[in-house]
C-alpha cells in the first residue's frame, strides 16, 4: 500500500464506525461520449488495420444505426458490426481487445492540441482530452491536453494485438482486391474449369452472363467459360451465383495475367502463377519487401547484393513461374529483370498500393499488409530491411530510411505487432530501432543477408537500454517499497544503492531486476504490484517533445469502446470520461490530474461502454462538508436495461442515487426504468441535469427556454418519484430545496441554488462563461464534485435513517427480534446481517470477492460466518473497502458500509450472511426476466470443463442469468435479458481464452393455462402412494405481485401466515391463501389436504416434482407461469422405503401434466416496450415497421420537432429491428427498448411456435395427450 492509499485508508477508518457520517450512493446515467481526435488520427483496429478516424466513420457508419443526426453532432450505433479496436487495460498494463459500439462526429468548438512525443508519434485532440501520464511516483495519472507540458511522460504502447486473416481469408481478399481492376484475366485448372462449365450450362449461359454484368458479349463470355479463361471479375461473380468460396476459386487458378479492357490493340502481359501455400506466400511477401526497398516503377529491382539476387531468382521461378535475370552494367547498380511484365506491377499496385509513378515518395503500408498473418508481415519487413535497412554502430540501432514519411509512419505501427518500439526522425526521414528490449524482439524478424545478420548479432550483444526502455520515476517508490518489505539496502544486489539514491535512472531491465530480488527476499507481495504494471512489455513511456495548437480541422471524431473505455491511436492511449470519475478524483481519491478517468470504476475485463457502464463498480471516498468529513461509498450503476440485474443489486447496496438526465435529450426511457427500480428498493433519488452548456452554446436557448426545459425534466423525474416512493416520505426533487443541480460533467462544473447563494454565482454568470468559452474557469469556481457530493451529504439518508424504512421492505423476518432491531438501528455491535450484492474474481491469487452491504454487526478478518442460502459455515479471509479497481484491506468493517470479502467460496449474489441461520433477505426484485437464450458449446471438447466452470461462475456473479448445463452433450443453454446481455457473457468466455460456438439468440417462451381441470389421481409405480391434484390459473393480481417482488417466492411450508392477508387482499380465497406451501417462478403450490399421515416426510420431493414441471411445461418444455397447483388429497405408505423419489416424482408429476394438458394450455411470448423518436415525415414508416412485427402502438406524442412513438413488440419479432428501423427512417430514428413481460401468443401462431420449439429441442413433434399421464 502506497502513501496515498495509506492516507485514504486512515481517513476511511476514522469514519467507518460513524453511520451518521456515511452515505451509500449510486449514479444512474445514460449513454455519452468521451473526448475527440482529429480526422487524420490513425486508430489501431483489432483486425490489424490502422485507418484514419474519418475513414472509420465513413466506412462503418454506412452500416450502423444512425441515432443522432444534427448539424453539429452525428452518433452511429455500430454495436452489431463486431468492430473491435486495440484497448489498454490500465490495471494490468496490457493491450486487449475492445468493442466499438458508437461512432461520433462532432463539430469542433476549440482549436485542437497537437502533441508530439519522443518516439515521433503525433496526435491531435480536443483540449479537454486527458492523456495518461506516468508520474514521478510511478502512478498513472491523467492530464488534460491543454495542460500537457514538454517534460511529461505519456504512456504509449509498444505492442498492438490483432486477429490476422487466415490463409483462406487472405486468398479471398487478394482476389477481391485484384478484381477491382477489370484488366486481370485468370486461367483455371481442369477440375475447376469443368465444374464451372457444367454449372453454367445447367443454370443457363445467357442467364449467367446477364447476372454477372460482364463487359464481354455473351458468346465471348461463354467461349471464356469453355476455355476456362475468365476475366477475374467475371469469375468471382460467377462463383457467387453458385456459392463457390473465393479461396476455392483462388486455388483453382493456374495463372493470372493483365490485359486491360480494350478489345483490340492491347496484348496480354506475362502469365504468372499465384502463391498458394503458406511458404509460397511468405516468399512472395519477402519479394514485396524487396520491391518496396529497391524496386522501380518498371517492375525491376536495382540491388547489388548477390544473396538478394539468388533469393529473388528462386522466388520468381518457384512462386511465380518466371525466370528473372540479373544484368550488371559498368558503374551502375546491378539490375534484376523480373520478366513478370505489367502483370506483376499491377498485382503489386492493387494488392499492396505499390506506386507506378514516383515510387520512393509514395510507398505506404496498406490495409491488406496490416491484416496479413504475422509470418507474412515478418517476411515483408525482412525484404525491406535487407534492401534499405542499416545497422548503425554509433547509434547502436537498426535504421531504415525512406523519402515517404507515410511509409515510415505505417512501418512504426507495423512493428508494434512484434512488440518492437521505434523512433521516427522526421528531419532525417528515418526510423530507428534501439534498446535491448526492442532489438531483442526485432531479432524475431531480423535479416536474411549474412553480413547484416552478423552485424545485427553483434549489435544485439552489446545493446543496452534506450530512452524507449526507461522508466522515468523518482527513486522514492522503490525506497518506500523496500522499507515496507522490511528489506535492508545491502541485501538487494551490488550497485542497487545507485538506483535508490537516484544516481542511475531506472529502466525496465533494472526495475525488473529489483522486482525479482524483492520478491525473492520477501515472497510474492502486493507491495510490488505497481512494478508489475510498469514492467509490462505492452507499453513504453515517451517524453513529450512538442505541444502546439491546430485550428485547421472542422470536425472531430470519437469512438465509444467497451472493455476499458479507451482506444489506441497513433500508438497513444485515448481515454473517455464520466461524471463518476470526476467525483472520485476531485474528492481526493486520485490526483486532480486524473479527473475523468473512467478506468477508476470500469475495471472488469468485459466492462461495457457501448455508451454506458455495464457492471456496477464500487469506491469509498472521503468528502468534507460544512466542517465535517463524510465517508461516501459510491457505486456507478449500469444504465442499460439488459443489465437490470446488476442495477438491482447495486440498488440493494445503496441508500440514494444521483440521477443524471441529459438536458438536450431529456430523461431517457431506460433511465426512468432504473429510477423506478431504485424507488422500489427504497433508494432516494436526487437529480443532476447534465450538458447544460450544449443548450447554451449549440441550441442557443434563451434563459426562459432554459427554465422551461429544466422544469420539464424535473417534472418527468418527479412523476416517477410520486408513483414509486415509499409511503410516508416526500422525495420529490426541488431546485429551491437544493436536491437538483445543473452543469456539465464533460467540463466538470455544476451549480445548485444553495451553492449559488454561497458563492454569489448567478445563472447569467454561467451563461456568460459558456458563451465566452470559459468553462474551465467555471469548473474552478463551481467544481462538479463539490456540488454533487454536497447534495449527497445533505439530501441522501445515512444508514441510520435509511435502514429504518428500508429493512421492513427488504427483510421479512421478525422486526421485534434482536437481529431485526439491530438492522433497523444499523447496530455495529449486533449480530452480523449482510447481503451479498455481487461476486467477482478480483484477483486470481485471492479468488472470488463477495461484495455486499452490512445491515447489522461487523464483519472481521478471520471470522466464521454462516451462508444462509448455501447452509454453509465459512471463514472470512480478507476484509476490504474499495478504491475503484483496487481493494484496500482492513481488519473490520461495520454496519452501514459496503464491504468486500474473500474466502466465501459457496457465496452467490443475493446470499444472506450472518453468524447463524436467520431469515434471509427478500429476493432481489428484477424488473426483467430472461427472455433470450443461446446455446454455447466448447469448440474443443477438452475445453468443456473450463467453459462449464466459467458459466457457473458467471451465474454466481449475475443472478439475472439462467444456465442449463449438459456436460454429456457439451451444449449449455444461457438465458439473459437481451442480445446485449448474452453477448457480454460470450465475450467473457472468449476472454478466458476459450474457443466456443454460440448459436444465434432464440426467444424464451412461457407456457400457461386458461382453464382449470381436476382433480386427477396419480399413483406411484408400486401403487402404494396416491395423490389427488388439480390445476387452475393463478389470479392475475397475485401473479403481478409476485413478479413485482411484493410477495416473496420460495418454499413456505409452515409459514404462509405472513402473506395470507396480502393474498386475500389481492383476490385469493382465504382458505387457499393460508395453505400456500411453495411459490416458484410465478406459480403456486397449495396444500388443501387435512390430516394426511407422512405428508411432511415427502414434502421436499413434492416441491421438487412441482418445480420441475414448472420449469418444463407440457407443450414444449418451456417454463410455466401463472399456474396454481392444488393438492386435494393423498394416501401414503407407512413405510418410508416405499415412498422414495422414484415413487413420489411420477405420482405427483403425472397428474399435474394431465391437468395442464386438459386446462386449455397455451404459449406466451415475451414482449418489449419500444420508444422511438423520429421526425414527423417518417411517422408512416415507423408505424408500418412496428405493425409488420405484430407491434402495437400505445401512444404518440410531439416532442419539440420530433414525434415520440411508444409501442409494444414481441421479442421474437425484434431481432434485426435496428437495421430495419434505420433503413425505414433513413437513419433519423433514435430508439430504445425495455422488457415488458409476457402475453398470450395469437391463436394462429400457437401451433407453429409449439412445433418450432419442440423441433429445436429434439422432441417429438406431436404434443403428448393428457391420457398418457392418467391412471387407467
Amino acid at each position: 500500500m502506497g502513501a496515498r492509499e495509506d492516507k485514504i485508508m486512515r481517513e476511511i477508518t476514522e469514519l467507518i464506525d460513524k453511520p451518521d457520517q456515511i452515505r451509500n450512493m449510486g449514479i444512474v446515467a445514460h449513454i455519452d461520449h468521451g473526448k475527440c481526435v482529429s480526422p487524420n488520427t490513425r486508430i489501431s483496429l483489432w483486425n490489424g488495420e490502422n485507418p484514419r478516424a474519418e475513414d472509420i466513420f465513413q466506412r462503418y457508419g454506412e452500416e450502423g444505426n444512425l441515432e443522432v443526426d444534427k448539424a453539429n453532432e452525428k452518433r452511429i450505433n455500430v454495436e452489431n458490426l463486431n468492430l473491435h479496436v486495440n484497448s489498454f487495460n490500465k490495471e494490468k498494463g496490457i493491450v486487449e481487445k475492445g468493442k466499438i459500439t458508437h461512432l461520433w462526429k462532432l463539430k469542433k468548438t476549440d482549436p485542437l492540441v497537437e502533441i508530439e512525443v519522443h518516439n515521433g508519434s503525433i496526435i491531435s485532440t480536443t483540449p479537454e482530452h486527458k492523456f495518461l501520464i506516468l508520474s514521478k511516483q510511478g502512478e498513472f495519472v491523467e492530464r488534460r491536453a491543454d495542460e500537457i507540458k514538454t517534460e511529461d511522460n505519456l504512456v504509449c504502447v509498444r505492442k498492438l494485438g490483432y486477429e490476422p486473416l487466415s490463409l483462406e481469408q487472405l486468398k479471398s481478399e487478394f482476389l477481391k482486391i485484384l478484381a477491382e481492376d477489370i484488366g486481370f484475366y485468370v486461367f483455371l485448372n481442369r477440375e475447376t474449369k469443368e465444374e464451372l462449365h457444367r454449372k453454367v450450362l445447367d443454370y443457363g449461359r445467357k442467364r449467367v452472363w446477364k447476372k454477372i454484368d460482364s463487359p464481354l458479349t455473351w458468346k465471348s463470355f461463354y467461349h471464356s467459360v469453355w476455355r476456362g479463361r475468365y476475366r477475374l471479375r467475371d469469375l468471382i461473380r460467377t462463383g457467387e451465383i453458385f456459392g463457390i468460396d473465393l479461396d476455392k476459386l483462388y486455388d483453382g487458378i493456374i495463372q493470372i495475367n493483365y490485359r486491360g479492357i480494350k478489345q483490340r490493340g492491347v496484348h496480354s502481359s506475362v502469365n504468372l502463377k499465384l502463391p498458394k501455400s503458406w511458404h509460397e506466400f511468405e516468399d512472395f511477401y519477402y519479394l514485396v519487401g524487396v520491391y518496396f526497398g529497391d524496386g522501380n516503377t518498371s517492375g525491376n529491382i536495382d540491388n547489388k547484393d548477390p544473396e538478394i539476387h539468388l533469393q529473388v531468382e528462386n522466388i520468381a521461378r518457384e512462386v511465380m513461374g518466371v525466370e528473372s535475370k540479373v544484368r550488371c552494367y559498368n558503374g551502375k547498380c546491378p539490375r534484376i529483370y523480373m520478366r513478370a511484365g505489367l502483370t506483376l506491377r499491377k498485382i503489386l499496385e492493387k494488392a499492396f498500393s505499390y506506386p507506378l509513378k514516383k515510387k520512393s515518395r509514395n510507398i505506404r503500408i496498406n490495409h491488406l499488409m496490416e491484416r496479413s498473418p504475422q509470418d507474412f508481415i515478418r517476411r515483408f519487413i525482412q525484404g525491406y530491411f535487407d534492401t534499405d535497412g542499416t545497422i548503425e554502430r554509433k547509434r547502436s540501432a537498426v535504421s531504415v530510411g525512406s523519402a515517404s514519411m507515410e511509409m515510415l509512419n505505417g512501418l512504426q505501427l507495423l512493428l508494434y505487432k512484434f512488440d518492437v518500439a521505434s523512433k521516427l526522425n522526421k528531419k532525417k526521414n528515418s526510423l530507428y530501432i534501439s534498446g535491448r528490449s526492442s532489438l531483442d524482439h526485432f531479432s524475431e524478424i531480423g535479416f536474411t543477408l549474412k553480413d547484416k545478420k552478423e552485424r545485427f548479432k553483434e549489435l544485439l550483444r552489446k545493446s543496452s537500454a534506450s530512452k524507449l526502455d526507461r522508466v522515468p520515476i523518482d527513486a522514492e517508490p522503490i525506497l518506500t517499497t523496500r522499507e515496507r518489505l522490511n528489506l535492508v539496502q545491502n541485501q538487494i544486489f551490488t550497485g542497487y544503492s545507485n538506483y535508490e539514491s537516484g544516481n542511475i535512472g531506472l529502466t525496465k531491465y533494472s526495475l525488473g531486476k529489483i522486482r525479482d530480488r524483492f520478491q525473492e527476499l520477501a515472497g510474492n507481495s502486493h507491495e510490488t504490484d505497481w512494478m508489475e504494471r510498469l514492467l509490462s512489455n505492452d507499453m513504453l513511456f515517451s517524453k513529450v517533445q512538442r505541444v502546439n495548437r491546430s485550428n485547421k480541422e472542422e470536425q472531430v471524431y470519437d469512438f465509444t469502446v467497451e472493455e476499458f473505455h479507451n482506444f489506441i491511436a497513433e500508438g497513444i492511449i485515448v481515454h473517455n470520461t464520466t461524471l463518476s470519475d470526476n467525483l472520485l478524483c476531485n474528492a481526493g481519491m486520485i490526483s486532480k490530474e486524473m479527473s475523468g478517468k473512467q478506468l477508476a470504476l470500469d475495471f472488469h475485463d468485459d466492462e461495457r461502454e457501448r455508451g454506458i457502464t455495464i457492471n456496477a463498480a464500487n469506491v469509498s471516498m472521503v468528502h468534507s462538508y460544512e466542517g465535517r468529513k463524510y465517508l461516501i461509498n459510491m457505486i456507478d450503476t449500469p444504465g442499460h436495461v439488459d443489465f437490470g440485474g446488476d442495477v438491482t443489486r447495486a440498488m440493494r447496496a445503496v441508500d440514494g442515487v444521483i440521477v443524471v438526465a441529459c438536458a438536450v435529450e431529456g430523461v431517457m426511457p431506460q433511465t426512468k426504468t432504473v429510477v423506478s427500480q431504485a424507488l422500489k428498493e427504497g433508494v432516494k433519488p436526487t437529480l443532476f441535469i447534465n450538458k447544460v452548456d450544449r443548450l447554451i452554446n449549440e441550441l442557443k436557448l434563451t434563459p426562459e427556454e432554459l427554465q422551461k426545459r429544466f422544469i420539464k425534466i424535473i417534472n418527468e423525474v418527479n412523476k416517477i418519484i410520486k408513483q414509486r416512493q415509499p409511503e410516508g416520505v416526500d422525495w420529490v426533487v426541488s431546485v429551491d430545496g437544493g436536491s437538483v443541480a445543473f452543469g456539465s460533467a464533460y467540463h466538470n462544473w455544476a451549480i445548485s441554488v444553495p451553492y449559488m447563494k454561497k458563492s454569489n454565482i448567478t445563472f447569467k454568470d454561467i451563461i456568460d462563461h459558456c458563451i465566452e468559452e470559459k468553462q474551465k474557469e467555471l469548473s474552478e469556481k463551481a467544481p462538479a464534485h463539490e456540488i454533487l457530493l454536497n447534495i449527497a451529504v445533505k439530501h441522501l439518508p445515512n444508514p441510520l435513517e435509511a435502514q429504518r424504512f428500508r429493512i421492513p421492505k427488504i427483510w421479512k423476518g421478525d422486526l421485534e427480534s434482536d437481529i431485526g432491531k439491530s438492522m433497523i438501528n444499523s447496530d455495529s455491535k449486533g449480530k452480523l446481517a449482510m447481503m451479498i450484492t455481487n461476486i467477482s474474481v478480483f484477483d486470481k491469487r485471492e479468488g472470488e470477492v463477495a461484495t455486499g452491504r452490512i445491515f447489522s454487526g461487523t464483519v472481521k478478518q478471520g471470522q466464521d460466518v454462516y451462508l444462509v442460502g448455501a447452509k454453509s459455515t465459512e471463514r472470512v479471509q480478507q476484509v476490504s473497502v474499495y478504491m475503484g479497481a483496487s481493494r484496500l484491506n482492513t481488519d473490520a468493517v461495520s454496519s452501514g458500509n459496503i464491504v468486500g470479502i474473500t474466502g466465501l467460496k459457496k457465496a452467490f449474489a443475493g446470499e444472506t450472511v450472518s453468524v447463524e441461520d436467520i431469515q434471509p433477505f427478500e429476493a432481489m426484485i428484477h424488473t426483467s426476466e430472461p427472455v433470450v437464450t443461446m446455446a454455447i458449446e466448447a469448440k474443443n471438447m477438452k475445453d468443456l470443463p473450463k467453459v462449464v466452470e466459467v458459466l457457473r461462475q458467471t451465474v454466481k456473479e449475475d443472478p439475472a442469468l439462467r444456465v442449463q448445463i449438459d456436460e454429456e452433450t457439451g451444449e449449455n443453454l444461457l438465458s439473459g435479458m437481451g442480445e446485449l446481455h448474452l453477448d457480454v457473457i460470450v465475450n467473457r468466455i472468449k476472454a478466458a481464452g476459450l474457443e466456443i460456438i454460440a448459436s444465434p439468440p432464440i426467444v424464451v417462451y412461457r407456457e400457461t393455462i386458461s382453464g382449470k381441470f381436476g382433480p386427477v389421481e396419480g399413483k406411484s409405480p408400486n401403487k402404494h402412494n396416491k395423490f389427488q391434484l388439480m390445476v387452475e390459473p393463478l389470479e392475475d393480481s397475485v401473479y403481478e405481485a409476485i413478479v413485482e417482488g411484493e410477495i416473496d417466492e420460495g418454499r413456505r411450508k409452515g409459514r404462509s401466515k405472513d402473506i395470507r392477508a396480502e393474498l386475500v387482499e389481492l383476490g385469493m380465497d382465504g382458505e387457499e391463501a393460508k395453505r400456500v406451501i411453495d411459490i416458484y417462478r410465478g406459480n403456486m403450490f397449495i396444500d388443501m389436504t387435512k390430516g394426511v399421515q407422512h405428508l411432511d416426510e415427502v414434502m421436499e420431493l413434492m416441491f421438487e416434482a412441482f418445480e420441475d414441471i414448472m420449469e418444463n411445461g407440457p407443450l414444449a418444455k418451456e417454463p410455466t407461469i401463472k399456474v396454481k397447483v392444488k393438492l386435494m388429497d393423498a394416501t401414503l405408505h407407512e413405510d418410508a422405503i416405499h415412498r422414495g423419489p422414484a415413487q413420489i416424482y411420477p405420482a405427483v408429476k403425472n397428474p399435474i401434466y394431465a391437468c395442464l394438458l386438459k386446462s386449455q394450455p397455451c404459449m406466451m411470448e415475451p414482449l418489449q416496450m419500444v420508444w422511438i423518436d423520429t421526425p414527423q415525415e417518417y411517422m408512416g414508416s415507423v408505424t408500418q415497421e412496428l405493425q409488420k412485427r405484430r407491434g402495437v402502438i400505445l401512444q404518440m406524442n410531439q416532442k419539440d420537432d420530433l414525434m415520440t412513438v411508444e409501442g409494444k413488440v414481441p421479442v421474437g419479432e425484434s431481432f434485426g429491428f435496428a437495421g430495419d428501423i434505420r433503413s425505414a427512417t433513413e437513419g433519423h430514428a433514435l430508439w430504445s427498448t425495455e422488457n415488458s413481460g409476457f402475453e398470450k401468443l395469437p391463436g394462429e401462431l400457437q401451433g407453429k411456435i409449439v412445433i418450432d420449439v419442440r423441433k429445436r429441442k429434439g422432441l417429438s413433434l406431436e404434443i403428448p395427450k393428457a391420457e398418457n399421464f392418467m391412471e387407467r
